[in-house]
């Protein structure tokens, strides 16, 4: 479909409101932990209760100067400031939301755009006290009343994955991209089917003139369980130019409502051909979308401490087992910190693989505060007392502050390293130290002492977890196992933890995460698009281990 015609095409798509610089929601994306679509009377509006609300595409008739609103609905009493971003500025309008139960247009000022080159508009709710409800879009033109703006509908590129060095993803943070550089590749696109059925589909692309790609399109909705099928594939040509494009119109069925992997295989490549994403054409963003966000769901444990019982010292042994990078996969934390390791990239090198120690401020404190001696400080900041031999430690100031600690070391996979963390009391204040025992070694090394002011000496709020802290690698499992848990009084009495609770983030359209018992320990594993549907809330029991033989007074200190 030639782009002249595409974008008549999208003049017909029908809208929410009756003007024609009016604009419903067709091309609106939930961003993450964002917005919820609902329809009543036929129409479609976007309900958010998080700071993150949506994005949506948009393209306009005329060049120039527009302004924008968004008509938008809060409870009385209620309000909250719309800020954002649209053809890559920020708003500039006031944005201010007041509550009286009924829809009310909100300026959010204006902009510069080209005419009918796709514009990218992020929406979000800050200072908010109430649920928004998102209704719909005003588009104005300085120059022309009567251009129109027009919603297109768009499975948006940032989230996809590539699994191989043929197809590389750039522009995760906007619209997204994915450029094939030769043959052999495949992009995996994350998709949430709210009406399913057969979606015609066409491809967005850019490609030097003489550069070409073939396609082979497929929907998956089991990872795992796909590299076993022989699954028919859609065959899909794009022949560049030198200028954007739209491919022809293919058709691809999804059976159910649910999360899915739109497939793209790279059969032949000539030159350098550029995703920009594919179009929907019948449909509409709220019927189906693409993730806001690659992240597998971070998973938990949580581990009550025995009635009665007041821990200074706590244990666990753990195994991770092969996985993607980016992965963190926490064993002791607790209320005032996490104690675990990371892989940070693919390799089994020193350089790719930590055992991480952090401890939180008694209060957010910024790192450029943290260089002056104030003496207000004195009872926040996490201080360093003593750190081991190739360890570094540094103060951080994001999700949260406190004090950081790495030991860079190539751990193993399916190697079994054992955790330790202590507590003493400094006056009112208290610090916190952790030791690893290697696996290839049978020797414990130090990490780090940090003191924390006015804290009680004692451990508590105990938990685990493994965490994809990239989304680049969402669609790969990774797994931690977790045993022989343990807690230790003052008096000296080793108790072992019993049982564990299940947790999971809530990142919109995934369910693939598991809590288990295998064997002698519990289980958490996260990713993969495999089909599994974890559960929140359940206790699982955690096996029986062997009481820890630690000489405690012969741990190293540096």
């Amino acid at each position: 479909m030639p782009l002249k015609r595409l974008f008549a095409f999208l003049l017909t798509l029908p809208c929410l409101t009756l003007s024609a610089n009016e604009v419903g929601l067709e091309s609106t994306n939930p961003s993450r932990f964002g917005a919820k679509f609902t329809e009543t009377g036929g129409k479609v509006a976007a309900e958010f209760g998080g700071d993150h609300g949506v994005f949506a595409f948009f393209t306009f008739s005329d060049k120039g100067e527009w302004s924008a609103e968004a008509l938008v609905s809060m409870p009385k009493g209620k309000s909250a400031t719309l800020t954002g971003k649209i053809a890559g500025k920020a708003f500039n309008g006031a944005g201010k939301a007041e509550g009286s139960g009924k829809p009310e247009w909100v300026t959010l000022g204006t902009f510069t755009t080209l005419a009918e080159v796709p514009a990218f508009l992020q929406l979000e709710a800050k200072e908010r006290k109430g649920a928004v409800t998102l209704l719909g879009y005003r588009f104005t033109c300085a120059a022309n009343a009567q251009a129109k703006a027009t919603a297109m509908p768009l499975l948006h590129l940032k989230t996809a994955y590539t699994e191989s060095p043929e197809i590389s993803v750039g522009d995760r943070g906007g619209v997204g991209a994915a450029t094939i550089l030769k043959a052999g590749g495949r992009l995996l696109i994350p998709v949430v089917v709210e009406k399913p059925g057969a979606k015609k589909i066409s491809v967005r692309f850019t490609a030097n003139n003489g550069a070409k790609a073939t396609l082979g399109a497929h929907v998956i909705d089991n990872l795992k369980a796909d590299a076993l099928k022989k699954a028919a594939k859609v065959s899909v040509a794009l022949a560049g130019t030198g200028k954007p494009a739209v491919s022809k119109e293919i058709v691809l069925t999804f059976p159910a409502a649910g999360t899915y992997l739109v497939a793209l295989d790279a059969t032949d490549a000539t030159g350098s051909v550029t995703l920009n994403g594919l179009l929907l054409n019948g449909a509409t963003n709220p019927e189906l979308w693409a993730l806001p966000n690659g992240n597998a769901q971070s998973v938990h444990f949580g581990y009550a401490l025995p009635a009665g019982e007041t821990a200074v010292w706590a244990y666990a042994e753990a195994k991770a087992l092969p996985g993607p990078p980016t992965t963190y996969n926490c064993v002791l934390g607790f209320g005032h910190g996490y104690f675990g390791f990371q892989r940070k990239t693919a390799g089994p090198e020193t350089k790719d693989r930590v055992f991480i120690y952090s401890l939180w401020d008694n209060g957010y404190v910024k790192n450029d505060a943290k260089k002056v001696s104030a003496e207000e400080l004195r009872d926040l900041v996490v201080t360093t007392v003593a750190k081991g031999e190739g360890v570094n430690a540094s103060a951080f100031d994001h999700e949260g502050s406190g004090g950081h600690s790495d030991l860079p070391y190539a751990w193993k996979d399916n190697a079994t390293y054992s955790f330790l963390l202590g507590v003493k009391p400094d006056g009112d204040a208290a610090v916190y130290s952790a030791w690893v025992k290697l696996a290839e070694t049978g020797q414990w090394r130090f990490l780090t002492s940090f003191r924390r002011p006015k804290t009680e000496a004692k451990i508590d709020g105990l938990y685990s977890f493994v965490e994809d802290w990239s989304g680049s690698y969402g669609q790969v499992e990774r797994k931690c196992l977790y045993s022989n848990l343990w807690i230790r009084s003052a008096a000296g009495k080793w108790v072992a933890l019993k049982e564990a609770k299940s947790s999971a983030t809530a990142e919109l359209g995934r369910k693939d995460f598991a809590h288990t018992v295998e064997g002698n320990a519990i289980a958490l594993a996260t990713g993969g698009y495999s089909g599994t549907d974890g559960k929140r809330g359940v206790v699982l029991p955690i096996p029986g281990g062997k009481e820890p033989s630690i000489d405690l007074d012969k741990l190293p200190a540096k």
